[in-house]
């Protein structure tokens, strides 16, 4: 799924462009507006600035987004496809986790490099 314009509602996130908004009427919906501002930037996108993970910007935001559910959810312990052990109470940030869970998010700069060290950063 391309997630280029990933929201979070209520910290899960969504594609908005597949999502029917009477679905999310009573949740809270956070854009990249929500994240932060260039005065008060979040830790995660000043990471992605830090390591280039945003290039030309067409899918910053989606990238950012799905960044933070992606964060939320492995601190709740879901485990991707490519974690090894499912029952695990930790599981490793690895680059290989990393890249499965945003494995959606499609970038025409190529910037996959800095996405996945930004995520890294933001993570710590």
């Amino acid at each position: 799924m391309r997630r280029l314009h990933t929201v979070l509602a209520d910290g899960e996130r969504i594609n908005s462009c597949l999502a029917l908004a009477v679905q999310y009427a009573d949740r809270e919906i956070t854009t990249i507006e929500g994240v932060g501002d260039a005065d008060r930037m979040h830790p995660l996108q000043a990471a992605f600035v830090r390591n280039d993970g945003f290039q030309c910007g067409y899918c910053t935001s989606g990238q950012i987004c799905s960044a933070l559910g992606m964060l939320a959810e492995h601190d709740a312990g879901a485990p991707s496809a490519v974690t090894e052990h499912l029952a695990a109470t930790s599981i490793e940030l690895s680059d290989a986790e990393i890249r499965e869970r945003m494995s959606g998010n499609l970038c025409r700069c190529g910037a996959y490099n800095g996405i996945v060290e930004a995520i890294k950063e933001g993570a710590r």
